[in-house]
């Protein structure tokens, strides 16, 4: 089950936004942070790891990030990271 959650982005003086989904798979637990306008570069990420074969996230994992990734809304807030 994936869980999504954002904050403030730990770079000083920047007013980007950290965010961060959890993907919960048997005794694993994917912890994917990224800041906003990264979105395209996360998307390749979980692309690349679904593609790897000897990595136990496959494409509905992929598909569940990307899913929480566009339902992030850009100016949300949420807990700091």
């Amino acid at each position: 089950m994936a869980d999504s959650n954002q904050g403030t982005s730990s770079r000083s003086g920047s007013d980007l936004t950290r965010h961060r989904v959890v993907l919960m798979k048997g005794d694993h637990c994917w912890k994917i942070r990224w800041d906003s306008g990264e979105e395209d570069l996360l998307v390749a990420v979980v692309s690349d790891l679904a593609a790897d074969e000897q990595i136990d996230f496959d494409w509905f994992d992929a598909a569940m990030v990307r899913h929480q990734v566009a339902s992030i809304e850009p100016n949300e807030t949420g807990p700091h990271d």
